[in-house]
């Protein structure tokens, strides 16, 4: 199989350098890459569990790894950290302290969380990320050459589910449910196998990079090692298969309501999700064309209508998180704004191809709505990106209730939040179709 998937992929190499040179030398457009390890040293405890967990081992590595693309217009970088979140006060510092070493426009920097749950939080680090984050993206800079972009769309069904059942009118989470139940009832919601892919051909033919979109909640490992999770091994089963290494940025797709599906093994999963990706790699669209486009916006946020403690519900679902949620609520009540700094970003890559962004966990049929309503054919959503404002149900998933909708520190925005980021992603796109891009 790995002779196969290579060459397959050097054959999509030599077809793209095969077309016009007015189509491959992309008028200018040029693109770098930059890695920077981030693993712990030590022991650390790990993230994303409300019970405190402290790792024995390391299993994959952690990076900020970062790829700019750049004409003679602008640069724009986009950076992806293995950390559960990034919150959006260390976004402005790492921005900015780009902006400051590079000259890229802090507005430019779209930095995404994996929201891996086996690696530490952004406080455990000294300056909380920010210099490895402008290191890669300085290597990324240096790194600038001629490149050649492509694109292709693939599936990998079977290893992710939404995560939240409908029992007698109520929503629960597979796990909060006996093991006899847990696969009873229906699911509340879709999710979403696709998986697109942007590569980055240097001219000599190999790859410089990959950034892939896929939505699934970075939690499939159990054990005490600290770990990128599938994204980690995705980017293992790649590199073998390829015979070298390439970054392998993985945009966290909207995935709030997606967990892998249970029992599946995290190698497996990073074989399946590899292994669509390697196929991708051997069906690539040259983007003849990749003109680049920007549009920003920083939105006020308006926060939850209404607080309360659900205390009769958690109890329900959830009792022996009882405490916890009490103490998250009681703390982020003391925390609570009016409204909350929200950043959303698009960038245009050809006629084709876009990125859109949002800093929360969107639930996948949101994301799912803005990629069927864009006017790209590639769209990747790209949530947990430049900063983590928690969960963004469903109007429906509310009404449904669960631990995704309780007030506290992962669920504070406006129950109308989910329209808002919909809206605001479609109109940036359509302004992006129409925008006058030049190489």
């Amino acid at each position: 199989m790995k002779s196969a998937f290579t060459l397959l992929a050097v054959l999509a190499v030599y077809a793209a350098m095969a077309q016009p040179d007015g189509a491959l030398a992309n008028a200018g457009l040029h693109a770098g890459a930059g890695v920077v390890d981030i693993t712990p040293t030590e022991p650390v405890i790990l993230a994303g569990s409300p019970t405190r967990l402290k790792s024995e081992a390391v299993g994959t590595r952690l990076y900020a790894k970062a790829l700019v693309l750049a004409t003679d217009k602008q640069k724009v970088a986009i950076v992806t950290l293995d950390t559960l979140k990034y919150p959006v006060e260390c976004v402005e510092r790492a921005r900015q302290k780009v902006g400051q070493t590079t000259g890229i426009p802090a507005s430019n920097v779209i930095i995404c969380a994996s929201h891996t749950h086996r690696g530490p939080l952004w406080s455990y680090y000294k300056d909380q990320l920010v210099t490895p984050i402008a290191e890669a993206v300085a290597l990324a800079v240096r790194d600038l050459a001629p490149c050649r972009l492509a694109t292709a769309r693939g599936k990998a069904e079977g290893v992710s589910e939404c995560r939240r059942v409908i029992k007698d009118g109520q929503a629960w989470n597979r796990w909060q449910l006996p093991p006899a139940e847990q696969n009873k009832y229906p699911a509340e919601g879709p999710s979403d196998p696709v998986l697109d892919v942007l590569a980055v051909l240097g001219k000599d033919g190999r790859y410089k990079a990959f950034v892939y979109n896929f939505a699934c909640h970075a939690a499939n490992s159990r054990d005490l090692t600290v770990s990128a999770d599938f994204p980690g091994d995705t980017q293992q089963y790649v590199q073998q298969h390829l015979g070298y290494d390439v970054p392998a940025l993985f945009l966290t797709g909207a995935c709030g309501d997606v967990n892998p599906v249970p029992g599946e093994q995290r190698a497996l999963f990073g074989e399946k999700l590899g292994g669509e990706l390697m196929r991708c790699l051997g069906q690539l669209e040259p983007i003849a064309k990749p003109t680049l486009a920007l549009e920003r916006r920083e939105l006020h946020m308006p926060g939850r209508e209404q607080p309360e403690f659900k205390e009769a519900e958690v109890a329900q679902r959830w009792p022996g998180q009882l405490e916890h949620y009490r103490t998250a609520y009681t703390e982020m009540k003391k925390r609570e704004r009016p409204t909350y700094r929200f950043f959303i970003t698009g960038i245009r890559l050809g006629d084709a191809f876009a990125i859109v962004t949002n800093p929360a966990e969107l639930f996948c049929e949101i994301g799912l709505s803005i990629k069927q309503h864009s006017p790209f054919k590639h769209t990747m959503v790209a949530e947990q990106t430049n900063g983590a404002h928690g969960y963004v149900p469903t109007a429906k998933a509310f009404a449904g209730g669960s631990y995704e909708t309780w007030f506290g520190e992962h669920s504070y925005l406006t129950t109308r939040a989910g329209e808002i980021v919909e809206k605001e992603s479609l109109d940036i796109l359509k302004n992006l179709k129409h925008a006058e891009c030049r190489p």
